[in-house]
């Protein structure tokens, strides 16, 4: 890593920001390690027990039980604090949740210093406690998501960083002030580092991801710009954020944010809902297929830093050493966090150069042979080999152990799930911690040095699982990537037609439609210039129509389908819109409704993302409120098919897409307008075409690479020309007696095309498919291009893509062959002239 990237990523203000909030981890250290230098001050081994200052005790006797019970104490408030600090993160920020971390570190040490007896110190050391664990969930997450992506593994190791400087600060304390009454003034220095950082907090900011995640956009980039400086190029990490699922909203949201007004007044502080939707809790990330064993690896991980030994010589290396190494105990101990400190800073480039699985093997490897050399040293009574093992122990845990475990926790799973894993994660980190410091004191008084063999089996294990079991996430871009699972868009060449007729009865002409994915033939079209063909009969105000329920379709070609039941004022059928990716959005689905609670619209589809077990949020009115889109007055279900109402609401519409700039035709959503056909569709008839045109329309649609802007399929209810499937039947049995399609609906006294398309281009409007940008319209008829414009040309068609018979194109290989198809085909082009003319 080139020194001159690292610090050219570095403003004073990333510093300030980093150093504020690490300084949670700094108090996590100071508070683990506050009582190991005046161990035996406070409980009275030395000077008198009875002489009292200020009204307190200068000493508080307790035994090694009672001794165990204050120190292993504050893991149980970290483990507290670890629990209820993911789920606060995830709710509130992580800023808000670093600002109430402080008032447990200030209130903490005020108990602790002030305390009588054993009781309100354990109380002080438990409130200090829930402050250390949720600064240990929160920090790491906050460090991963404001600093500079490339670097955010060695930033990471600031955690443990600062995490050793307080326990070096508690170390200079303890060496200088283990005596009379002063080992009060070593647990109070801690709350006076905790104000600090709450008044120094008041001019951090939030995380930048966390804001885009929840739908600030606009806010998240002003902090990211912030935080990086004038000249930094954020779009890659703005890009970052939307591939990983922050920042929605170049897709789905952008659909939704579209406007629904004619202005835009931006607040100058968007408001938030505190709620994120998307967020897992701890039991759907453990009960996740995708997310159950990162779970597994991060809980491992956790156990394996703090079962591994670290904390017997943090929290107690003084009294341990202290009969081998006399008066220089302290002092090697104030060493140790010196050397922890500075080989913890050395090796951070390591974690990005080699990785975080090599530096966690290679740190485990130099424990369990450190632990055996310790094992020996204080057996063998070898003063020289127990001072350079514990140099050893101490400098390979600083080399991976140490830092990366915060790390993984918010690198194995995906932006769902991060704030749940980092609670499960640091909770196991303070159950073993907890194991660590309530039995260490009574197993090391029964076995002395062989204490650490057990350490150094416990490291052997750890090796074995995590060369096992734990993935690489160094150049990883997402947990997909990381565990392998790769969510790549299937080669579309295997991928089986989506519709019929590929899963209709073995009977059925054709088996499938070609998947490859070469662009159709389609020629630009512009329906504003005078022509001398025909205009088509419009109805002189549309339609108004209003979308009542949408659902999530799967598929496997690329693209999510997501299917849209319309109601209208003309008619009483329910039409369909099918909707092929997440960047169309209906308007009148997402208006808000009175009295409809976030479950009633996630229940009707008015919600952004997937939906999932335990979701509250559906998001919609809070992206639109952050990016600041101004909602309508709140409407009744009705009032949407006013025909008053709606004929504002779309010229407003209009006039806003209109100051759009035109798309290239390749970004262009590519619509279709389907009339229902029983026949075609479900009795696998012959006699037409309908259910391989509708298979092909769904093919192109959902490629991403035919269909980059995603589609829609506007299936309206009536059967095909608008007659009905009686008269289309009478039709069937006229064509047996020698007519063709054109003379008998001419006999049964059908117009040439009875169907309106006006519904069509209300439901496109109400899709945001309206405005100049345009659409490509898949249809070989010229004359439904205009139709489906509307009067006022309320959609623009921008291209007219070909419809070619896969026969046809095919030479008969594929596709419906039968001699009553060739006589349909035949008579459009013979008689009503709408084919294309090239083949």
């Amino acid at each position: 890593m080139d020194p001159r990237t690292w610090f050219r990523d570095l403003t004073p203000y990333l510093i300030y920001v980093l150093f504020v909030a690490t300084l949670g981890p700094l108090l996590f250290g100071f508070h683990l390690a506050e009582l190991n230098a005046p161990e035996d001050v406070i409980r009275c081994k030395k000077e008198s027990i009875r002489t009292v200052a200020a009204g307190l005790p200068r000493c508080i006797p307790m035994n090694p039980l009672q001794w165990g019970i204050v120190g292993s104490i504050y893991t149980l408030g970290g483990l507290i604090g670890a629990l209820s600090a993911g789920p606060l993160a995830g709710r509130y920020g992580r800023w808000r949740t670093m600002q109430l971390t402080t008032i447990f570190f200030a209130l903490g040490p005020v108990f602790e210093a002030m305390s009588p007896n054993m009781g309100v110190l354990v109380l002080g050391r438990l409130l200090s406690g829930i402050g250390a664990g949720g600064s240990v969930v929160v920090v790491p997450l906050y460090i991963s998501e404001i600093a500079p992506p490339a670097q955010r593994g060695t930033f990471g190791a600031l955690t443990q960083i600062m995490c050793n400087v307080g326990i070096l600060v508690t170390q200079l304390l303890g060496y200088f002030l283990s005596k009379g009454w002063y080992w009060r003034i070593i647990l109070a220095a801690g709350g006076v580092i905790a104000v600090a950082q709450s008044f120094g907090l008041l001019l951090a900011v939030e995380s930048p991801k966390y804001l885009a995640e929840h739908g600030d956009s606009t806010e998240a980039k002003s902090i990211l710009r912030r935080i990086r400086g004038a000249n930094y190029d954020l779009d890659e990490e703005v890009s970052a954020w939307k591939a990983s699922g922050a920042g929605r909203s170049t897709a789905e949201e952008q659909g939704l944010l579209r406007g629904d007004e004619a202005t835009r007044p931006r607040p100058s502080t968007p408001k938030r809902d505190s709620g994120n939707g998307d967020t897992l809790n701890i039991m759907q990330v453990v009960r996740h297929p995708d997310y159950y064993k990162a779970v597994i690896a991060v809980i491992m991980i956790m156990l394996a830093q703090q079962l591994s030994g670290i904390n017997s010589i943090i929290m107690y290396g003084v009294s341990l050493l202290a009969d081998l190494l006399e008066s220089n105990s302290a002092l090697l101990n104030l060493g140790v966090s010196a050397i922890n400190i500075i080989v913890t800073a050395g090796c951070a480039p390591l974690v990005e150069k080699l990785g975080r699985k090599t530096c966690l093997l290679s740190s485990l490897a130099g424990m369990g042979i450190s632990s055996l050399l310790l094992a020996i040293g204080i057996i063998r009574s070898i003063s020289v080999l127990s001072a350079v093992a514990v140099l050893l122990f101490v400098s390979s845990f600083a080399v991976g152990l140490g830092p990366i475990p915060f790390i993984l926790s918010s690198e194995l799973v995906g932006p769902d799930a991060v704030d749940a894993t980092q609670s499960i994660a640091l909770s196991a980190n303070w159950i073993s911690t907890f194991v660590v410091a309530q039995f260490f004191p009574m197993a090391s008084a029964a076995l002395h040095g062989k204490v650490y063999f057990i350490f150094a089996a416990l490291s052997a294990f750890f090796f074995v699982f995590i060369s096992w079991y734990v993935p690489e996430t160094k150049g990883k871009k997402n947990a997909d990537e990381v565990w392998g699972r790769g969510r790549r868009a299937p080669h579309l060449d295997h991928v089986p037609s989506i519709i019929s007729p590929a899963f209709t009865p073995p009977a059925t002409p054709g088996f499938s439609t070609p998947s490859h994915p070469r662009p159709p033939r389609s020629i630009p079209v512009d329906t504003s210039h005078s022509t001398d063909t025909v205009r088509p009969e419009l109805l002189p105000t549309l339609p108004v129509v209003e979308c009542e329920v949408r659902a999530r379709i799967p598929t496997t070609t690329g693209h999510e389908m997501w299917l849209h039941v319309y109601r209208n004022n003309v008619d009483t059928k329910e039409h369909l819109a099918i909707v092929f990716g997440s960047q169309i959005r209906s308007r009148s689905l997402d208006a808000e409704r009175p009295g409809e609670t976030e479950l009633d619209r996630m229940t009707r589809g008015a919600y952004v993302g997937r939906l999932y077990p335990g979701r509250t949020s559906s998001r919609v009115e809070q992206l639109k409120r952050s990016e600041g889109v101004v909602s309508g007055p709140r409407v009744s279900k009705q009032s949407p098919l006013n025909p008053e109402s709606q004929s504002t609401s779309n010229d407003t519409t209009t006039s806003l897409e209109q100051q759009q700039p035109p798309a290239s035709s390749t970004t262009l959503p590519l619509v279709r307008i389907h009339s229902e056909c029983y026949t075609g569709e479900t009795v696998w008839s012959a006699r037409c075409d309908c259910g391989e045109q509708l298979d092909e329309a769904a093919r192109l649609m959902a490629d991403p690479s035919l269909s980059p802007s995603g589609g829609c399929i506007i299936y309206l209810r009536q059967e095909g020309r608008g007659i009905g499937l009686g008269e289309k039947l009478k039709a069937y049995n006229l064509q047996d007696l020698g007519n063709d399609t054109y003379e008998a609906n001419i006999m049964l006294r059908h117009p040439a095309d009875a169907r309106s398309y006006g519904l069509a281009t209300a439901m496109l409007m109400d899709l945001g498919l309206g405005g100049e940008r345009g659409i490509r319209l898949l249809t070989n008829n010229p004359d439904k291009v205009r139709a489906v414009e509307g009067p006022g040309r309320e959609v623009v068609v921008r291209e007219r893509v070909a419809m070619i018979p896969l026969a046809w194109r095919t030479g008969g290989k594929k596709g419906i062959k039968s001699e009553e198809v060739e006589k349909y085909l035949s008579t459009k082009i013979e008689k009503f002239k709408h084919m294309l003319t090239q083949t």
